[in-house]
């Protein structure tokens, strides 16, 4: 097996065994999970340090969740498009809560306060996932309050912030529940006078 690929398949092996145990997998559970001698591991990376950095590395790549935003059809209904978008953003983020608790990193990048060893170097670059995610919004742009890219951005903090853990006490939001606040936000609707003000209408307050 050519080295890429012996690599990136002990990487697959080796991502739940860290979300599970942390810092404290070895490697040879690595190796048991990928069906390899344990010193195949060594002919690819020089430590197991080296494969967990691998490992955060690869749970943090939004590559996956881009391809997700993009197998999804932007002519459904505004509510499947979020919902389906909504899926694949808490896919993505459960592992990565995973693995920042189990190996604690925390603090932005460059700020080595309390900083695990195995934090990243640079924030993942996200500008390929919002344009994703606000060229699904763009056909459904007629009943949105903002313009795609700016409900991207609302939809990217209101979807983070309602799948952590922590922010959310534990009482983690559903899908529909993330996608009704997203639509229809915390007010009531309100009824308000239509233009020729013969008719009334009723027009529905939320963040998109």
């Amino acid at each position: 097996m050519p080295a890429e690929e012996r690599r990136a398949a002990i990487i697959a092996a080796a991502i739940p065994l860290v979300c599970d145990h942390g810092a404290a997998v070895t490697t040879r559970e690595i190796a048991e999970a990928a069906g390899i001698a344990e010193g195949t591991i060594f002919r690819v990376f020089p430590d197991k340090d080296a494969v967990i950095r691998a490992v955060v590395d690869k749970v943090l790549d939004p590559a996956p969740y881009v391809s997700a935003l993009r197998r999804i059809d932007p002519d459904q209904e505004l509510e499947q498009v979020l919902a389906e978008a909504v899926d694949a953003m808490r896919s993505r983020l459960e592992s990565v809560w995973q693995i920042m608790w189990m190996l604690r990193l925390s603090g932005p990048p460059g700020d080595e306060r309390d900083r695990s060893r195995y934090a990243p170097s640079a924030r993942p670059d996200l500008s390929a996932a919002n344009q994703a995610m606000a060229d699904l919004l763009l056909p459904h742009r007629d009943r949105l309050r903002l313009s795609p890219m700016e409900s991207t951005r609302m939809f990217r903090l209101v979807t983070f912030s309602s799948a952590h853990p922590a922010i959310t006490d534990g009482h983690m939001l559903s899908t529909p529940e993330i996608v009704d606040l997203l639509l229809h936000g915390i007010a009531v609707h309100t009824v308000r006078p239509s233009i020729d003000r013969s008719e009334f209408r009723t027009e529905e307050v939320g963040v998109l």
